[in-house]
C-alpha cells in the first residue's frame, strides 16, 4: 500500500509547526506528515504522489519550480482558534478592540473571522507608520506578539491562526481518504484544544515537532560549507565549531532567537565522528513536564514498550533545543544520562545503555540562570564545558550582503531579483530583532510577490513602522536640564546617588552586549565596581529606578534592562561631565 503523504509548505516556521501539530492531531495515523519551510526547498524534494498544502496563495510562484509536474496544491484557509477567545467572549458588547498581525492582508483576515464570529464588539486594523485609535479597550493578536505596540492596553494572545475546517475536508478529499464528516469535525475540535494556549502552544512555533522528525533517522541537512562567514566574527565562531564537532562530548550552542543555531548543530553533527548516524532533535519549551519525559527516555506499559530520543539517536545525535526551558524535575534524569550513559524508561525497570551525542541550544546564557537558582550548577558544567556562542546579525555586518544574494540564489532561485544599493541601505537601518531568519523570512515574503526589484513598497508593514522607529531612534538625543535635575533630586531623596548611577552603568553595558541581567549577576556586577549591595538594598534602588522608568524591571528570564529615559539620562551625564573637564 502506497503511504499517503501530506507535504505543508510555509515561509513562517512557527505557522508551519502549528498546521504540521494540528494535522496529526487530525490525520497522523492515516497519513505522512511531511513540513518544509520554503528556505528548505531548494533541499527537499517533493514525490509526485504527494499532496502539497500552502500557508497561502501568494507563495505558488515561488514554489512552483521546486515542484513535480501534475502536483495537487491546496490553499490553506485560515480560521481562528476558538478554544483561545474565551476572555473576549465573556467581555462586555460593544468593546473597542486592536487587532495585530504581521501583514495588511492577514490583519484584515483576522478581522473579518473575528466580525463573522465574535460579532459584538468593534475591530480596528493595526498599523505601525498610523496613530492608535483612542479609546482601545483590548488588543488581539494570532501569535505576533513581537509586533503588539508598547502600552499598558490588555493584550489577548489568540495563538496562530488555524486550518479551517473546510480545508481539512479539501485535503481529505485530495488524499482519498474516505471519513465521515462528524468523525473529521470530532478530531478538529481535539486538535484545536491540542493547540491552545493553555495546552501547547507554549513557544511552539520555534519546534519542529517528534512526528516530523522521525524521517528515516538521519535528518541534519546542513553542513560547515553552507554556513555563510565573512565576517570575522562568524569565522571565529566556525573555527571553534569544527573543533567541537570532532570531540564526542556534549556541546552547547547559545545566543539569540534566529541566529542559525539549529543550523549549527546539523553542521556539528555533519562534521563529527557519528555523522552517519541519526540526528533527531526536540524543543524543550514546546511540550509539557510529562510529554517531554516520555518523549525522552520512553515508556513502558502493559508489555508495551516505546522507545524515548535517547534510544532512537543510539549511534548519532540528539540536539535539545531551548535546554533553558528543561524543568527543574528533569534536569537531574539528564544529569544522570550524561554521567552513567544509560536511561530507564518510564516504567521501566532495566538500565538501557545510550550512545549519544548531545548538543544543547538556548537563547539564554545558562549561567546567569545558574546564578538565579533556576538551572542546575552541576548540569551546567556538563553542558557548557563546550560552549560556542552564535553572534547576532548585527555583530556580523559583512554577512548581511552575501546571506541576501545567497538566500536568493540558492534557496529561493530568485537570482535575477534586484535589489538597489539605496533598498540595502535602508535594509541595514532595520533592527533585525530576529536576527537571520527574520531577514530570510522578509525576502521569502518579497520574493513571492513577484516583481523584478525590491522597493520600500514591497517591505513587510511591520517592517516599515519599525524602519521609521529606528530612524528616529538613531538620531541623537539629550535631556534637558530641568528634567536632569529633577531626577538627580529624586534619586538623591533616597539617599544613594552613587549606587543608582552604577546600577544605570550595569545595565547600560548589558544592553550594548545584548544581555539582561537578574539581581544575583547585578550584585556581582556591582561587586567588581567595589559596590556590595544586600538582596533587600538591591531591591530598594531597583524599585526606585523603575518607578523613575529609568529601569525596565521584568520578572523571570527577561531579566530587567535599562529603558530609552535611562540611556538618556547617562548619554546626558556623561556630555556634562565631558564638557565640564574640557
Amino acid at each position: 500500500m502506497v503511504e499517503k503523504v501530506l507535504t505543508i509548505i510555509s515561509i513562517q516556521d512557527e505557522y508551519l509547526s502549528t498546521v504540521s501539530k494540528q494535522m496529526t492531531e487530525i490525520a497522523g495515523d492515516l497519513i505522512k506528515i511531511r513540513p518544509i519551510s520554503i528556505k528548505n526547498l531548494a533541499r527537499e524534494p517533493i514525490s509526485e504522489g504527494d499532496i502539497v498544502l500552502l500557508s497561502a496563495n501568494f507563495i505558488l510562484p515561488l514554489v512552483r519550480p521546486f515542484l513535480p509536474t501534475g502536483v495537487r496544491c491546496i490553499e490553506a484557509k485560515r480560521g481562528l482558534n476558538f478554544v483561545n477567545i474565551k476572555k473576549l467572549l465573556f467581555a462586555p458588547q460593544g468593546q473597542n478592540i486592536l487587532v495585530v498581525n504581521d501583514t495588511e492582508h492577514t490583519t484584515e483576515e483576522t478581522i473579518q473571522a473575528l466580525r463573522e464570529t465574535v460579532f459584538e464588539h468593534n475591530y480596528y486594523a493595526y498599523a505601525p507608520d498610523t496613530p492608535i485609535p483612542e479609546q482601545i479597550d483590548y488588543i488581539i493578536t494570532p501569535g505576533e506578539m513581537q509586533l503588539v505596540p508598547e502600552g499598558d492596553m490588555k493584550v489577548i494572545n489568540i495563538g496562530y491562526r488555524v486550518l479551517a475546517l473546510e480545508t481539512v475536508f479539501e485535503i481529505f478529499e485530495a488524499l482519498e481518504l474516505d471519513c465521515q464528516q462528524f468523525f473529521l469535525a470530532n478530531r478538529y475540535m481535539k486538535s484545536l484544544v491540542a493547540l491552545s494556549n493553555g495546552n501547547h502552544a507554549h513557544k511552539m512555533g520555534s519546534a519542529i515537532s517528534k512526528w516530523t522528525e522521525y524521517t528515516g533517522g538521519k535528518t541534519a541537512k546542513y553542513f560547515f560549507d553552507d554556513v555563510i562567514a565573512h565576517s570575522q566574527a562568524m569565522n571565529d565562531v566556525l573555527k571553534i565549531a569544527r573543533k567541537l564537532a570532532k570531540t564526542g562530548d556534549p556541546v552547547h550552542i547559545f545566543g539569540e532567537t534566529g541566529t542559525g543555531k539549529r543550523m549549527l548543530a546539523q553542521a556539528i553533527h555533519n562534521d563529527s565522528s557519528v555523522k552517519m548516524g541519526p540526528y533527531l532533535n526536540i524543543n524543550c519549551a514546546a511540550r509539557s513536564s510529562d510529554v517531554l519525559e516520555r518523549e525522552l527516555f520512553g515508556t513502558e506499559s502493559g508489555g508495551q514498550t516505546s522507545p524515548g530520543l535517547f534510544e532512537l539517536a543510539n549511534g548519532g545525535t540528539l540536539c535539545m533545543e531551548e535546554i533553558d526551558e528543561l524543568p527543574v524535575s528533569l534536569q537531574g534524569r539528564l544529569l544522570q544520562v550524561l554521567e552513567e550513559s544509560q536511561i530507564i524508561r518510564i516504567n521501566g525497570h532495566t538500565p538501557i545503555p545510550i550512545q549519544a551525542r548531545i548538543i544543547t541550544t538556548s537563547d539564554t546564557d545558562l549561567s546567569l540562570l545558574v546564578d538565579e537558582g533556576k538551572f542546575r550548577r552541576d548540569l551546567f558544567y556538563y553542558l557548557a564545558a563546550l560552549p560556542c556562542r552564535v553572534p547576532s546579525l548585527s555583530e556580523r555586518k559583512e554577512d548581511f550582503e552575501p546571506l541576501i544574494q545567497t538566500y536568493l540564489k540558492t534557496h529561493l532561485h530568485r537570482g535575477d531579483l534586484v535589489i538597489p544599493p539605496d533598498m540595502i541601505r535602508l535594509l541595514r537601518q532595520y533592527p533585525w530583532p530576529g536576527n537571520v531568519i527574520e531577514l530570510f523570512n522578509a525576502l521569502s515574503y518579497m520574493a513571492c510577490l513577484d516583481e523584478k526589484e525590491i522597493t520600500l513598497e514591497l517591505l513587510p508593514f511591520y517592517m516599515k513602522g519599525r524602519l521609521q522607529k529606528a530612524a528616529v531612534n538613531s538620531k541623537p538625543q539629550e535631556m534637558d536640564e530641568s528634567e536632569l535635575n529633577e531626577l538627580f533630586r529624586s534619586i538623591e531623596e533616597h539617599g544613594f546617588l552613587e549606587e543608582s548611577l552604577a546600577i544605570l552603568e550595569v545595565y547600560d553595558e548589558g544592553k550594548k552586549q545584548h544581555t539582561s541581567y537578574g539581581r544575583a549577576m547585578l550584585q556581582k556586577r556591582l561587586e567588581e565596581k567595589d559596590i556590595t549591595l544586600s538582596e533587600q538594598q538591591l531591591r530598594t534602588r531597583l524599585d526606585a529606578l523603575n518607578q523613575l522608568e529609568l529601569l525596565n524591571v521584568r520578572q523571570g528570564r527577561s531579566g530587567t534592562t535599562i529603558s530609552r529615559k535611562g540611556e538618556l539620562f547617562l548619554q546626558t551625564l556623561r556630555m556634562k561631565n565631558k564638557m565640564s573637564k574640557a
